[in-house]
Formats: C-alpha cells, structure tokens, sequence
C-alpha cells in the first residue's frame, strides 16, 4: 500500500469514528445515567447533584440517578468515575478541589488531570471568615487587632482541611501576621457546632454552611473571600475590601467525564447542563444553599482549574497536610 492510500485509509477510518461518535451522541442517552458524588447524602454537593439529576432526567426522558461514594477525602468518588467506561454514562459531580488541591496532599491511584475531564461548571460559593456574635467582632480589621493582642492563643476552626477552605485561611494568617492553631472538622455542621459553642475563636468555611445562622443574628460573617460580594449577602465585604487583595478562595462545583468520552457526548451534557442552570427555578434552589450558578462550559472550566492549580498547588504542598 502507498503512502498516499495508506493517508486515505486513515482519513476513511477517522471519519467513521468521528460518524459513529455523532451518531451516539444523537440517540444519547438510551439508558439510565449514574451521577457520582463524593460525599455521604445529605451535604451541599450531594443537593446539587440531585437537583441536577432531576432536571437531567426531566429533559432527556431518561432516569438520571445519583449515587453517593463518600469517603477518604472525596478519592473513592474522583476513583470510580476515572476508572469508568468512557461512555458518558457514569460522570462524576465534585468540587474543584479535586483537580486543585487533592494531588497536592495525598497519593491518589489515579490522575485526576490525565483521567478526567471537565464537562461543564454548575455553581459556586465563596469561603467566608465568620464568628460568634457573641464575640462582638463586626469586621474584618476588628477582628485581626484582636487576634494580634492573643499571639498564639486563638483557635482557628476547618470546615475542610485540606482544601482551599484550609489555604485561603493560611493566607489571612500570613498576610494580617495572625498566629493560630489550627483545629479541623468533618464537615461544616460540626465546625459551625463549635464555634456556636465556643471551642474556637474563628471559622473559614464555605457561605452555605454557616449563611442560616447569619441570618439568625447567632454568628457574624467578617468577610468573603472572593473579587466581588456575594449577592447573597451583599451587606458583608470581600476581604479586599477590608485589606486583604490575596485572600480570594471560591469553591466551583462541576461535572467531570472518564478521559476518552466521545466529544459529541461531552459537548450534548455540557449543553445540557447549560440550558438547566439557566432556569430560574434553579437560581432560587441554589441560593437557599448558599450558592451561585456558575455556567462555565467545558474550556472555560478547565482554564479555572489549571489556574487554580497553579495557584493552590504550591501552597497545599508547603502546608505539609497530608490525607491518609
């Protein structure tokens, strides 16, 4: 065979493929599609998977389900999902983390880069710095001078050690020259408990965890970290605004594919997905979470994670945390 019919045979065989591929992503789903969470039912991202699926299976007339891998710091979940068939019907919904922070702290038995993609971004909540009312702390800058009179003496409370809930709190306390120590949770729940209770002085959390008991009066939200104020909260400041340009940390939950999942299938889910958190049905479900939408395709998504890598890598591995 020559060159030249050896180049037509190859054209002919991956326009075939590319024809198949089409095709499958036409009849798309014909059975039953498996969300994966990382997380035991009940939590933020286990309500958004679920408000997800319900809105999946309404408009593609097939049944979406949920399903909940919780355990070992979300690997067991990112595991299964990677080492699925790369058919779209076993996709993965987590936060960010996963990609950014994860591989920094613990050893994984997969690449969470190489062995899955990112089909499409679903929402966002930004880190929050909170208190007990009790503490009479109304802002940021109150609360730093009053860390700095207890050198050594505070209580720093983690809603997710580990992730950039843990780091953008290092970053507070690098550039205010805080000293605390450090007390990690499982979970926002019991890390809110505490602070009710007066076991820590301060919490970094994500808003969803602690916006009902600020709008109780029983704790006070100092600053969010992010570029702009939530309008879920549009009273509190970023903590730019109160002098702190470095501390932004957003956690963005979103949905990931097995690497190798045909293009035309990863482009009719994120098209999808992008039609449903334009609902405005759905903004008002979110946001009783304490979450924004975020509708970031495939590209723009995955341009966030490698920036977020860049950013949160360095700092996770200099912070010595390890998951087991």
């Amino acid at each position: 065979m020559t060159k030249t019919l050896r180049r037509l045979f190859l054209l002919a065989c991956l326009s075939g493929m590319t024809t198949v591929a089409v095709a499958q992503a036409d009849s798309y789903p014909t059975r039953p599609v498996r969300i994966v969470v990382p997380f035991s039912p009940g939590g933020p991202v286990d309500a958004i998977a679920r408000a997800i699926a319900a809105k999946l299976t309404e408009q593609w007339g097939r049944q979406v389900i949920v399903e909940n891998k919780g355990g070992a710091a979300t690997i067991i979940g990112w595991d299964t999902v990677a080492k699925a068939p790369a058919d779209g019907y076993t996709v993965l919904l987590a936060g960010a983390g996963g990609r950014t922070t994860l591989p920094s702290v613990a050893t994984l038995p997969f690449d969470p880069a190489k062995d899955l993609v990112a089909v499409a971004a679903v929402a966002r909540s930004p880190n929050v710095f909170v208190v007990n009312s009790a503490l009479g702390k109304s802002t940021l800058p109150e609360f730093v001078s009053y860390a700095k009179a207890k050198p050594g003496g505070l209580n720093h409370g983690l809603s997710a050690p580990g992730t950039i809930t843990q780091f953008v709190a290092t970053l507070l306390a690098r550039d205010a020259g805080l000293k605390w120590e450090d007390i990690p949770y499982r979970g926002g729940a019991p890390a809110v408990t505490a602070l009710m209770a007066g076991e820590i002085d301060m919490l970094t959390a994500d808003l969803g965890a602690v916006l009902a008991m600020e709008e109780s009066g029983k704790l006070k939200i100092l600053a969010v970290a992010d570029t702009q104020r939530s309008p879920l909260l549009s009273q509190v400041p970023t903590a730019t605004e109160a002098g702190f340009p470095n501390v932004v940390a957003v956690n963005v939950y979103g949905v990931f594919a097995p690497s190798g999942t045909p293009k035309p299938i990863l482009r009719k889910f994120s098209d999808a997905l992008a039609q449903i958190v334009a609902q405005p049905g759905l903004k008002e479900q979110f946001a009783k979470l304490g979450l924004q939408i975020d509708n970031r395709g495939s590209d723009a998504f995955e341009a966030f994670l490698r920036t977020q890598t860049s950013q949160w890598a360095p700092i996770a591995k200099a912070s010595g945390v390890r998951i087991n």
